[in-house]
């Protein structure tokens, strides 16, 4: 006899494995508001794809911790293809604030006012990204130990949660890379020997360059999300945090890479 399941659709056999089920469909979807409760039709696109960035942000997270456990285990081989995972996942976010830049500036401010004081700034899992994959720059930790603001209630707006904190004081890619190189005995200057030479060290070279892909896609990423609400609201306006807006973002394209040796190593070839 079929089963009506809550998703409404109907199986033989109750216990079965189906799509809707297994993705979770019914809950995720709930986590929409319904179509009378947005202030402008666009507010879904923008609600949908800052969603989707933030599941995205989780696999990137999970993908973190088994590439820097990789590289501790000398299993080059899977970290390498794990961070070219990652950065396949980094691609899929400068088309994303595409999707958003077909939103035209007067249909974003018909809703953008509602979203204040929320701002991208306040993603817990965006700067545990920054944090495990390796940017720990004291000047970087120092602001996000500052707060935002101040609530309307006199309570601070802090950065620097338990999360943002324990990513900090975790063990980072750059760093796991780091010690791999010590073991191995060599510099990152020494990955890149001269073709058609044999390379001793080819499997470091992969990692190492696919490493550098990831931290360049994500600085090119960093710069698309400045430009994109440049063109949404302007170089001036303020954003809906605490922030400065596009100076903000600006500001932010420009922090220190996740893996400088590497990019250093350019310098002592040349």
């Amino acid at each position: 006899m079929a089963v009506r399941l809550p998703c409404g659709h109907e199986v033989m056999d109750e216990r079965q494995t189906h799509y809707c089920a297994y993705l979770a469909l019914d809950a995720l979807i709930a986590l929409q508001p319904a179509d009378g409760e947005l202030r402008h039709a666009d507010e879904r696109l923008f609600l949908t794809t800052h969603q989707a960035f933030e599941l995205w942000f989780r696999q990137i997270i999970f993908e973190l911790h088994r590439t820097t456990a990789a590289l501790d285990a000398e299993n080059v081989a899977l970290a390498t293809s794990l961070t070219q995972r990652i950065t396949r996942i980094v691609g899929l976010f400068a088309p994303m604030l595409h999707t958003l830049e077909t939103m035209t500036p007067a249909d974003f401010f018909a809703f953008r006012a509602a979203l204040a004081p929320a701002s991208g700034s306040e993603s817990q899992q965006f700067r545990e990204i920054e944090l495990l994959a390796g940017l720990r720059d004291p000047a970087y930790q120092r602001y996000l130990q500052t707060p935002l603001a101040t609530s309307a209630d006199g309570n601070p707006v802090d950065q620097w949660t338990e999360r943002v904190r324990a990513a900090w004081e975790a063990r980072s890619l750059a760093e796991a890379l780091s010690d791999l190189l010590a073991r191995r005995g060599v510099t990152a200057a020494d990955l890149y020997v001269i073709a058609p030479a044999p390379n001793p060290h080819g499997d470091l070279l992969l990692l190492a360059e696919a490493l550098m892909d990831f931290d360049e896609a994500f600085a090119t990423w960093r710069y698309a999300h400045a430009r994109m609400a440049e063109r949404a609201i302007g170089h001036d306006a303020s954003g809906t945090g605490h922030t400065t807006g596009v100076r903000y973002l600006n500001h932010a394209a420009n922090r220190p890479y996740f893996f400088p040796m590497l990019w250093q190593a350019r310098n002592a070839l040349g």
